[in-house]
C-alpha cells in the first residue's frame, strides 16, 4: 500500500480519535512508535494488521471506519491535494461523476506508484447513475463510499447511494447506485406575496 494512503489513515485517526489511540493501535498491531512516510510503499499485510488493530482498539466496524476515512479524505485541509484532484473533473456533482473514469490516469501521472482504483460510469438517464469500482485490494470500496458522500457535500448535492460490495469473485466489482435528489421549493415560497398596507 502506498504511503500516501497510510499517512492519510494516520492523520485521520489522530485528528478524530487522538494520538493516544493511534499509538495504542500501532502497539496492538506490533508497530509501536511507527510512523508512515508519504512517498514510501508498504506491504499490504502491514496495512491490514493496522486496520485490524484499529477496529479492535476503536471498537468500530471496518466498513464504517473506512467510510468515515473516505469522507475525511475530501474534507481535511491537510489532504487537500486529493480533493483538488477530484474537483478537477468539473463544476457539478454530475460532472465529477463523469470524470471518474479519468481519475486513475490523472493520479498515476502525479504518483506513478500510487494504488488507484478504476471506475466505469453508467448513466441511466435523468439523475440516476451506477459507478463500477475495481480495485485489486478487496474491502476498500467503503473508502470510496465515504468519498462519494463527502464530494456530494462539497458540491452541495443531495444524493441517495447504495453500495453493493464485490463478492470476491475474479473480475467482480463494487457497484455504487447513485440517485441525485431534486429539491423542490413549495409554491408558497416561490411566489411573492402581496403586501397590504
Amino acid at each position: 500500500m502506498h504511503g500516501t494512503i497510510n499517512c492519510g489513515l494516520q492523520i485521520y485517526v489522530c485528528e478524530i480519535f487522538g494520538a493516544d489511540m493511534w499509538e495504542e493501535s500501532c502497539t496492538h498491531a506490533g508497530l509501536s512508535g511507527f510512523s508512515f512516510e508519504t512517498m514510501l510503499s508498504y506491504e499490504d499485510s502491514l496495512t491490514e494488521r493496522l486496520l485490524s488493530a484499529l477496529t479492535h482498539v476503536l471498537g468500530r466496524d471496518r466498513a464504517d471506519l473506512l467510510e468515515d476515512f473516505g469522507t475525511f479524505v475530501v474534507s481535511e485541509e491537510r489532504l487537500k491535494p486529493v480533493r483538488k484532484l477530484l474537483r478537477f473533473g468539473g463544476e457539478s456533482y454530475v460532472e465529477f461523476l463523469q470524470s471518474l473514469e479519468d481519475v486513475h490516469d490523472r493520479a498515476k501521472i502525479a504518483l506513478p506508484d500510487l494504488d488507484v482504483p478504476r471506475f466505469e460510469l453508467e448513466n441511466h438517464g435523468g439523475d440516476r447513475f451506477t459507478v463500477h469500482y475495481s480495485f485489486e485490494k478487496l474491502g476498500f470500496g467503503a473508502v470510496f463510499l465515504g468519498l462519494l458522500r463527502g464530494m456530494a457535500d462539497d458540491y452541495g448535492a443531495l444524493i441517495l447511494i447504495d453500495h453493493i460490495p464485490a463478492k470476491g469473485h475474479e473480475c467482480d466489482k463494487d457497484r455504487f447506485e447513485i440517485s441525485l435528489m431534486q429539491l423542490t421549493v413549495p409554491d408558497a415560497l416561490q411566489k411573492p406575496t402581496a403586501l397590504c398596507l
